[in-house]
């Protein structure tokens, strides 16, 4: 009787231990992640596109705007060198007239 009573705590315990640390490690392989993809597309900013599209390829999406400017949109499953994980990544930059990026974005989803 002792022993059943003792391995089921230590079972229990184990199983709380697991669940626990696995959530631990997906936080934390999410958080790398974003700072990955912080560092890579803030490289960005002030340059031109061309070089946002040689390094994560073409765009999902590129919406023109009236004035000149387009947003490009990569989202992270088809896009081959944003790191992959469960949740959708998306990374947006808007480009002014000239083809220089002004401003970079990415959101989880």
């Amino acid at each position: 009787m002792v022993f059943e009573v003792l391995f089921f705590f230590v079972f229990l315990f184990g199983l709380g231990f697991w669940l626990i640390t696995s959530e631990a490690l997906a936080d934390w392989r999410r958080i790398r992640r974003a700072n990955r993809v912080r560092r890579l597309i803030h490289t960005f900013e002030g340059k031109e596109v061309a070089r946002a599209e040689a390094v994560l390829g073409p765009a999902t999406e590129i919406i023109a705007g009236s004035t000149g400017r387009r947003l490009y949109v990569w989202k992270g499953p088809d896009s081959k060198s944003i790191p992959p994980a469960a949740p959708l990544l998306i990374v947006t930059l808007t480009v002014d007239a000239t083809g220089i990026v002004t401003h970079v974005a990415a959101e989880e989803r």
